[in-house]
């Protein structure tokens, strides 16, 4: 015989307890579960930061492939020699010039390797735009074009707030940032400056013919001058973005746009490690270290923990101390 509920009864509702239960598990599985999906989405930024490394790299090469060598550092007019720092160039001042350089203004103008690889990057148009006759700031439209390569998305999708418009050419700015840059070797080759209009470089310390790195101030470099072997010389990496907010000292604030040359897209290995919190060295929002690329084209991950008698050798091009990027990451 069939039993039946009786009308107007249906299922019983969950008691208050086995609500807080059911919320409780559930709670705990999206806190076991959160660090697993942080962890992938950082994972694929920085498989995309990887690729956006590896596609300037391959610019890098595609250039020096057609023109018989690497674009220069920098277009900037020759230093003058001073009480503070001898023979340096000033890229920055010289790309802010209101009025641009008197010599050769079709030449010079403080502006960057990156305005040269953009044709090898599918972005001619950008560079086609570009008006040779005057500098960086006369440039400032073009100068502004948010290019997405450029950016680590692990850091920043583009420029971002006040701080970040702090470290471009004019604070007014709202595009044209990068977080890549090239290796100037394993030289102090920019003067802190606490007015930050600073860091004018030069090819200090001994040597630099054996210690600089692969671009130099209005002249490229082949890769055949790469003595100590492409494999093993840096050629591009992270750069560190340090507003006055963050970086260690005022001097050691960062300047940022892709189309500025000197501290703006270079960067050097004098410093025994990345991540140090000064403009001048290597970094990144990646957590455990920093990419960067070797002169052959390939991407690596570069440690927090780099073996700091190894690391400034990767920087240097032909000083016949040979390192490699595995001794680097022991």
């Amino acid at each position: 015989m069939l039993h039946t509920l009786p009308a107007g009864r249906g299922r019983a509702a969950f008691s208050l307890v086995e609500l807080l239960v059911v919320i409780a598990i559930i709670g705990a599985l999206v806190a076991l579960l959160l660090p697993a999906v942080q962890s992938a989405r950082e994972a694929s930024r920085r498989t995309t930061c990887s690729n956006n490394l590896r596609q300037v790299a391959l610019g890098l090469l595609a250039y020096e492939s057609s023109q018989g060598r690497l674009p220069a550092a920098t277009l900037v007019a020759t230093g003058s020699d001073d009480t503070t720092c001898s023979g340096c160039w000033r890229p920055w001042e010289e790309a802010k010039a209101m009025t641009p350089p008197s010599a050769a203004p079709h030449k010079f103008g403080g502006t960057s390797w990156i305005l040269e690889i953009l044709p090898h990057i599918d972005h001619a148009t950008v560079a086609n735009q570009w008006n040779r006759l005057t500098n960086v700031y006369g440039n400032a439209a073009v100068a502004q074009t948010d290019i997405a390569g450029f950016y680590c998305p692990s850091r920043r999708s583009g420029v971002r707030s006040a701080d970040d418009r702090s470290m471009l050419l004019d604070p007014s700015w709202v595009g044209g940032g990068i977080d890549y840059a090239g290796c100037y070797g394993r030289l102090d080759g920019f003067e802190d400056d606490a007015t930050t209009e600073h860091h004018r470089f030069a090819h200090r310390g001994s040597n630099p013919q054996v210690l600089g790195g692969p671009f130099r101030a209005n002249t490229g470099v082949t890769l055949a001058a790469i003595r100590d072997g492409q494999t093993n010389q840096i050629l591009l990496a992270e750069a560190q973005r340090l507003p006055a907010t963050t970086a260690a000292t005022e001097s050691a604030k960062s300047q940022d746009g892709w189309a500025v040359g000197g501290a703006a897209t270079l960067f050097t290995t004098v410093s025994a490690r990345i991540n140090d919190g000064h403009f001048e060295s290597a970094g990144s929002e990646h957590s455990g270290g920093a990419t960067i690329a070797l002169a052959d084209g390939s991407v690596r991950f570069l440690s927090d923990s780099i073996n700091s008698a190894v690391y400034p050798l990767l920087g240097s091009m032909a000083d016949g101390q040979i390192a490699s990027i595995e001794q680097a990451n022991q």
